[in-house]
C-alpha cells in the first residue's frame, strides 16, 4: 500500500466534500424520520428466514451510540459499530481538509494488498454474522 499527498486537479470530483455532504444529508434525513415518528425498519431477511441478517442490530447499535452507550452499541453489531467509528473519523479528516484547504491523502493498493483486504473483509464479515446470530438469533 502506498500513500500520496496532493491537491485536487481542476475539475476533479471532491471525495471529501461528497463524504461530508452525504453524511450530513443522511443525518438530517434520519433525524427527520425519527422526529416525525417514522416506523423502525424491519429486517426482511429475518422475516423470511427467521435468522438475523449480517446487519441485524444496526439500528439498535446506532440508537445505543446516540444515547452514549458505547459498550451496548458494540455488542449489537461489532462490524456496524466499527463502520460508524470509521465513518466518524473519515468525516473529521474530510472536514479538516475542507476547512483548512489542505492537501488530500490518497492510498493506492497493489494486487496483493487487494487480495489481503478482500480476504480479511470476508473473514470479518463471517465472524460478525456468527456474533449477530449468537447475540440476536
Amino acid at each position: 500500500m502506498r500513500a500520496t499527498v496532493g491537491r485536487l486537479d481542476p475539475g476533479e470530483p471532491d471525495p471529501e466534500l461528497l463524504l461530508v455532504g452525504g453524511s450530513l444529508g443522511g443525518l438530517v434525513y434520519a433525524g427527520a424520520w425519527l422526529a416525525g415518528g417514522g416506523p423502525m425498519p424491519v429486517c426482511a431477511f429475518r422475516a423470511l428466514t427467521g435468522c438475523p441478517c449480517p446487519t441485524c442490530g444496526a439500528t439498535r447499535c446506532v440508537l445505543a451510540l446516540l444515547h452514549g452507550n458505547v459498550r451496548e452499541a458494540m455488542g449489537w453489531n461489532p462490524l456496524v459499530f466499527a463502520g460508524i467509528v470509521l465513518l466518524i473519523l473519515m468525516n473529521v479528516y474530510a472536514a479538516t481538509v475542507l476547512a483548512g484547504k489542505l492537501p488530500r491523502v490518497r492510498f493506492s493498493l497493489n494486487e496483493m494488498d487487494g487480495r489481503f483486504i478482500r480476504a480479511a473483509a470476508a473473514i470479518l464479515f463471517a465472524m460478525n454474522w456468527a456474533w449477530v446470530i449468537h447475540r440476536i438469533g
